[in-house]
């Protein structure tokens, strides 16, 4: 079991730091349809609630930025670091691959290699992306969105299945494929 995490004033100050550069980056420009500040923040906030380390909160909060602004890379890791660079490149599509299953099988694999950190992010992130499924009327587009679900379950279950908020998004999956 992991140790609670108390998010110390300078933590919280570099989290809020965060939240703002996100904002900033996505109202200069979103390529993203869907609420992402809410979506990131919400993210963020449930990697604090899993008692994740400052790093991986951060990288959380900014991870569609580079998929989803016209933010570069370089500039999260000048204001926060090469880990959370890292873990946000490492969280982000290779937009060299058109085909969408094989990018997905090329971001979780390269997910799965960075280890723990980027695991948990997606995981959450996942987890915060499925409930928009319902809001998707092309049934085309819904089987794709289920696929990506179920095989991001299927991929990382061995590294993933002894955390319980892994069994919630397991559980939700399968709700959501039911309907």
């Amino acid at each position: 079991m992991k140790k609670e995490i108390t998010y110390s004033p300078q933590t919280q100050k570099e989290i809020e730091r965060a939240i703002v550069f996100l904002i900033t980056k996505i109202q200069e420009r979103c390529y993203n349809e869907k609420p992402l500040i809410l979506h990131s923040i919400k993210v963020g906030l449930k990697l604090m609630e899993q008692n994740e380390e400052k790093e991986v909160v951060i990288a959380g909060l900014l991870h569609d930025l580079i998929e989803d602004t016209e933010c570069k890379i370089e500039e999260i890791k000048e204001e926060f670091g090469k880990k959370v660079a890292m873990l946000v490149t490492t969280c982000t599509f290779d937009r060299n691959i058109k085909d969408y299953k094989e990018s997905w099988r090329s971001l979780i694999s390269n997910i799965k290699m960075a280890g723990r950190d980027a695991l948990i992010i997606k995981l959450i992130d996942q987890m915060e992306n499925l409930p928009y499924y319902i809001l998707i009327s092309n049934d085309e587009k819904k089987e794709e969105v289920m696929w990506k679900h179920k095989f991001f379950v299927d991929e990382c279950r061995d590294e993933l299945k002894g955390l319980l908020v892994f069994k919630d998004y397991e559980e939700m999956v399968r709700n959501y494929e039911a309907k």
